[in-house]
């Protein structure tokens, strides 16, 4: 059974979360020291303001943006989170965090949009939920090796939901018709060049800088790169922090020359 539960990750910090009950480990711990503590998404050159505008693809229980209104209070987000477990989680976090112009949205964003479609919701480890489950398989062997087959199973125990897919352009439109988006923040597991896919030319150019993780999956990294270095931006890429290289997770940083 999932509930949603109140999870401490550092003292007087404490987040909601879809918890399995009798769950092995919580996952936010680890997106906390990643966001919070290592601060990921204000590395390579990424500056932000108050005035800033943000989009949040992949939005998860919500750490992300929570940052980014600690870091820049007057910064708005538009965050979309698919899963219905984890989208309700989310709006409790924004609202026990006092978080305000934050629009929030329970879809998931692609190239076209589509009106139901399968995702696989992981109550054990939400963050890694997907709708292509079948990628999740990169690295079991080495999971395997560390905590077991038995465990490992009762992790990735997979239960399919059904969510909306919207073009990010689309939503834009009524979001911020105009001007800039100063951060695009992708971490979609799986769907990043569905979600780049579907910004039109002319929104691509609001865009000034961007943060994507990326499973090196079927020459996933080259193509993501190749969308923002065509679009004029300056691009690096690291591997991800604390995943063995057998995950193939990087993350991608690109801003636009001031």
């Amino acid at each position: 059974m999932t509930d949603i539960r109140s999870v401490q990750v550092a003292d007087g910090v404490s987040f909601f979360v879809p918890q399995t009950e009798g769950a092995l480990f919580s996952e936010v711990d680890f997106i906390y020291n990643e966001i919070f503590v290592e601060r990921t998404y204000l590395r390579h050159g990424i500056q932000l303001s108050d005035s800033s505008r943000i989009v949040d693809a992949g939005a998860n229980v919500g750490l992300f943006t929570l940052f980014m209104k600690q870091e820049f209070p007057g910064a708005k987000i538009l965050a979309f989170e698919p899963i219905p477990a984890i989208h309700q989680a989310l709006l409790e976090n924004l609202d026990s965090h006092g978080a305000k112009d934050v629009e929030v949205v329970r879809s998931a964003l692609g190239r076209r949009h589509e009106e139901q479609v399968r995702f696989t919701f992981y109550p054990a480890l939400p963050g890694n939920s997907t709708r292509y489950p079948e990628q999740k398989k990169v690295g079991q062997e080495l999971t395997v090796e560390q905590i077991g087959q038995e465990a490992l199973d009762r992790i990735m125990a997979g239960v399919e939901v059904e969510a909306e897919v919207n073009r990010l352009s689309d939503m834009l439109r009524t979001w911020a018709p105009e001007g800039p988006v100063d951060l695009l923040k992708i971490d979609v597991e799986g769907a990043e060049l569905e979600v780049m896919e579907g910004l039109d030319a002319a929104d691509w150019q609001r865009v000034r800088q961007a943060v994507v993780e990326v499973q090196d999956l079927d020459g996933r990294l080259d193509a993501v790169r190749g969308i923002l270095d065509a679009q004029g931006f300056t691009v690096t890429v690291e591997n991800a922090a604390h995943l063995p290289e057998v995950f193939r997770y990087s993350m991608v940083y690109a801003r636009r020359e001031r």
